[in-house]
């Protein structure tokens, strides 16, 4: 048997347990411990974290927990800390939840009354923030993947010096697919290209564009 820290004082062996005040003469058994293998240069980097956090058995405990917690809602720790980014790249660029249906109807109401021009105008203007916002051609495209869950397919290629652009999404009324359209449109706009051309059908989207002069 192991004797634990109790109320401050280290547990002693029983032939000096007449020695502790009355209050503190309980034995603790203190819990089982087992090694664990681990490469080298990821123990020493645990043990680095750990000097911050607290102690390298707290930290170390607390993460095999929440790996066991993650595994109880059907995910690994890799993928849980994967949905935890995609919150926070949506947080940090200014997107926000909104029930779908709520957001579709909306959209829905506004193109009819409010003015295609001035519908569309506004989601050009909006995809040009974010195309300028990442600046980057591949963090635009994960960061649509990642965020964009209505998308069954968001693919970005290149052709003949044209770059292509394919959405697929049974949920995108005809009037949506035209305003993400414009909103793709603004996005690469603020990120170097020229639309070319496309089609855009109720839920597909197909849009070509070419490098701008000068960009």
């Amino acid at each position: 048997m192991e004797w634990g820290n109790i109320s401050g004082i280290d547990a002693a062996p029983l032939s000096m347990m007449h020695k502790l005040p009355r209050s503190v003469h309980v034995a603790v058994k203190a819990p089982k411990r087992k090694m664990l293998a681990a490469r080298e240069d990821l123990a020493d980097k645990i043990s680095e974290i750990a000097l911050r956090k607290g102690t390298l058995y707290d930290y170390l405990n607390e993460t095999l927990e929440e790996a066991i917690r993650a595994d109880s809602l059907g995910l690994s720790l890799k993928e849980a800390i994967e949905e935890r980014g995609i919150v926070k790249v949506g947080r940090d660029s200014g997107f926000t939840f909104v029930p779908e249906r709520l957001w579709f109807d909306i959209c829905e109401k506004a193109y009819e009354r409010l003015g295609v021009r001035w519908l569309t105008s506004l989601w050009y203007e909006t995809g040009q923030w974010y195309g300028r916002y990442y600046g980057d051609l591949d963090k635009f495209k994960d960061a649509m993947n990642k965020l964009m869950w209505d998308l069954s397919e968001f693919e970005v290629s290149s052709k003949d010096r044209n770059l292509l652009v394919r959405c697929i999404s049974p949920k995108f009324s005809e009037s949506y697919s035209v305003l993400f359209g414009r909103f793709l449109e603004g996005a690469l706009n603020a990120l170097g290209y020229e639309f070319v051309d496309g089609d855009i059908l109720k839920g597909v989207l197909n849009l070509r564009f070419k490098e701008s002069k000068g960009g």
